[in-house]
């Protein structure tokens, strides 16, 4: 089954903080998922659900996720 874009972006994420990572950069997120295919719209809809979820936090200079 092939996840939905959203979903294989927060498994990245997940896997970019490492274990018990708390938090990871913004723009090297982008960067490796812009790599691996995602466009910048498919990012921001995952990041907007996420933080909807309230599963990550982005910060308002948009330069940090934290994973709640």
């Amino acid at each position: 089954r092939c996840p939905r874009p959203s979903e294989a972006i927060f498994g990245i994420l997940r896997d970019l903080g490492g274990p018990g990572g708390r938090s990871l950069p913004l723009p090297h997120a982008l960067e490796i998922l812009g790599a691996r295919g995602f466009t910048p719209a498919q990012v921001g809809a995952a990041l907007d659900e996420y933080e909807g979820l309230n599963v990550i936090q982005v910060n308002p200079g948009r330069t940090k996720i934290t994973f709640v």
